[in-house]
């Protein structure tokens, strides 16, 4: 099953306004979750920006989230 990873890094301020976050997919799809945490892991650490500030979500092939580095609600309804 493919896996999507989308990455949202944190606002910038520009000409002291706030913008919104970048939000975008790593280009390839992954076979498993474990490779496309491990991907985006290692895609943070490139980026040169604080990693506590950015957030990753790998999606599955419908778009539910399976894995993330935030904290998931514990309860539901």
């Amino acid at each position: 099953m493919p896996y999507t990873v989308e990455i949202t890094t944190p606002p910038v301020k520009s000409a002291g306004e706030d913008e919104l976050p970048e939000m975008y997919q790593l280009p390839e799809p992954f076979d498993t979750v474990a490779d496309a945490k491990e991907a985006a892991v290692a895609h943070i650490a490139g980026l040169g920006l604080e990693p506590a500030a950015i957030i990753y979500n790998v999606f599955d092939r419908e778009g539910f989230t399976v894995a993330s580095n935030i904290e998931q609600p514990a309860e539901a309804g």
